[in-house]
């Protein structure tokens, strides 16, 4: 038992007297690299320094944590060492939805509604809206914009979104010359709806740009008006 007890602390403390070497380090969404990347994560925990010549043993994984979750582009990190000594860290990075421009400032909202500053590193390719946006509308933005995206007609047609007033919101599209009254965000999904089915029978058959506006706001029909 003593020999056993030996061995352990001697194997402990060659292990914790080893130098840092390997990493392993997982970015999600696996498709995406957008605000963060490998450098960026080394740069977070080790300070920018070239060489990384850190002892296993001065390793502390709660800190570590804590300052890549300090980090504003991640959204949840778990760092972890395995047996070879190899330093594993997974990362879960915020997903930017939507540009929002609001006079001089402006800053992306995340898939959660949560504000997000611009990045000097990344620019992502999200649609844009302008407007200053409560904590409810943005609430129902976010779910917007998510039904765009999940639809191939809407999401290569709609550019923008514009605040008009408390309770008017426009849609800029990227076909036609005019623009889509969507009116109350609130109940968007059945406005889109007809949206789409006036796209599907009628956008290669008509001059979509002798039109000047779009209004969605009528119970069961379109009101499109022509310049």
């Amino acid at each position: 038992m003593i020999c056993f007890i030996s061995l352990f602390y001697f194997s402990q403390k060659t292990h914790q007297n080893r130098i840092l070497k390997k990493f392993h380090i997982i970015i999600y969404p696996l498709y995406q690299n957008h605000f963060v990347n490998e450098r960026i994560i080394k740069n977070i925990l080790f300070h920018k320094t070239e060489k990384i010549e850190k002892k296993i043993g001065q390793l502390c994984i709660l800190r570590m944590e804590k300052k890549l979750n300090d980090y504003p582009f991640i959204k949840k990190s778990e760092v972890f060492l395995s047996i070879d000594g190899t330093l594993n860290i997974k990362i879960l990075q915020k997903e930017p939805i939507l540009r929002i421009k609001n006079g001089k400032r402006e800053y992306y909202l995340t898939k959660d509604a949560e504000d997000l500053e611009l990045s000097s590193f990344f620019s992502s390719k999200v649609l844009l809206a302008k407007g200053p946006f409560s904590k409810e509308e943005k609430k129902h933005l976010t779910n917007l914009v998510k039904f765009i995206n999940s639809d191939n007609l809407l999401k290569n047609q709609i550019i923008s979104i514009k605040k008009n007033n408390k309770d008017s919101f426009i849609l800029i599209p990227k076909i036609g010359n005019h623009h889509i009254i969507l009116g109350n965000i609130k109940n968007f999904k059945n406005k889109l709806n007809k949206l789409k089915a006036f796209y599907k029978q009628y956008l290669n058959k008509i001059d979509i740009n002798q039109y000047q506006s779009i209004d969605l706001q009528y119970k069961d029909q379109i009101v499109a008006k022509k310049r």
